[in-house]
């Protein structure tokens, strides 16, 4: 594709070569070959020692052609349009005139192809036909080379977005891997194939089986899972993964359908993230968890049950004699009360902390 894109097409040449062959097809002295862009001439192409002496604007550019047959003028001389022109009127004293338009597939004007001669004459069926695939060829060259234009810019454009695409892909710290029906190796990351280097010494294939690049301990499960997403289900899990002489890591791994336009699945895409950092910390907070739930209960019931002692003894006290040191009684109860309040609080923010990282827990599990 891309050296046919490459190809170094001259419009301009072709286009000359037809207005030659249009020429001497017609056997005629000019021929013009005139391009019209709302309704002025936009680029032109000419041949023959006549058309050496006239200029394009002169002739007979914008007549008025039918576009199912070819235009014939045996003698412009006779002609009520053509008559007046300067080149029949005078030198270089036009006399034969053929024209056909430039049709395009979908029936649009582009232009027309003409011959112009000094002597009044007619064309045979044969040279008419001869004028009409010119004119088509000509045409096809136009629109070959829009045609040309255009693939080129959507090549262009198709190979900028998988270069984004691959730069995206190759970028992941996911190991991603596309394999097909059949189990064989489509596509792969940088990172699994780093992954894979590292496990198992030696280089991912595209077409070769993909479990020979899963553990042997998990080829099976590799399969089955496989197998299920192949039937339009997504799967998802977490899984502490032995490596051999590499330490376990945990990772989240998911299996998903693939398909192409048109809605069939192609395959299926294996994607692989380490999760061993988060699984750390959810350890961590799980130790927090547990640490504070110590707390707690050392608050709620070891501390508490001493300043319920207290409370209860000065209770004792007052009912034996309610005015003996009444102040001191007083303070004291104050003192102990707040120490009550103090438990109080600290039990029910440890309650708080817990259920937060319990909240926190189970977002990063998602």
């Amino acid at each position: 594709m891309e050296r046919f894109l490459d190809l170094n097409i001259s419009r301009e040449n072709e286009l000359q070569n037809i207005v030659t062959l249009a020429a001497e097809a017609c056997q005629t002295p000019a021929a013009f070959l005139v391009f019209l862009d709302e309704g002025k001439i936009k680029s032109h192409f000419k041949y023959g020692f006549l058309a050496d002496d006239i200029a394009v604007e002169d002739t007979f550019w914008n007549m008025p052609l039918d576009l199912d047959e070819v235009l014939i003028i045996p003698d412009a001389s006779q002609h009520t349009a053509l008559s007046e022109y300067p080149i029949v009127k005078g030198h270089p004293h036009v006399r034969f005139y053929a024209g056909v338009p430039l049709i395009t597939h979908d029936g649009h004007v582009l232009g027309s192809l003409y011959v112009l001669g000094r002597d009044v004459k007619v064309l045979s069926e044969r040279r008419k036909r001869m004028l009409e695939l010119l004119s088509r060829q000509a045409v096809t060259m136009v629109e070959f080379e829009l045609g040309i234009s255009i693939l080129k810019e959507q090549f262009v454009e198709a190979k900028s977005a998988e270069n984004k695409l691959r730069s995206f892909f190759e970028s992941s710290k996911s190991s991603h891997l596309l394999i097909n029906p059949d189990m064989k190796v489509i596509t792969f990351n940088k990172t699994f194939r780093d992954i894979t280097y590292t496990v198992f010494g030696k280089e991912v294939t595209t077409g070769a089986n993909a479990t020979n690049y899963i553990y042997p301990t998990y080829a099976d499960d590799f399969i089955r899972n496989v197998e299920i997403a192949l039937t339009g289900e997504s799967l998802q899990h977490e899984r502490l993964v032995e490596l051999g002489k590499i330490a376990a890591r945990w990772f989240k791994i998911s299996y998903n359908p693939s398909y192409d336009s048109a809605g069939n699945i192609i395959g299926v895409s294996f994607n692989a993230t380490d999760i061993s950092e988060r699984k750390k910390n959810e350890e961590k907070i799980l130790q927090q968890n547990e640490a504070l739930r110590k707390i707690a209960f050392m608050q709620s019931h070891e501390l508490r049950k001493p300043v319920a002692s207290i409370l209860g003894l000065m209770h004792l006290l007052k009912l034996e004699d309610p005015g003996a040191h009444s102040d001191i009684m007083k303070m004291l109860e104050a003192t102990v009360l707040e120490l009550d309040t103090t438990i109080h609080r600290i039990v029910q923010n440890t309650e708080t902390q817990t259920e937060t990282n319990a909240l926190s827990e189970n977002y990063l599990s998602q």
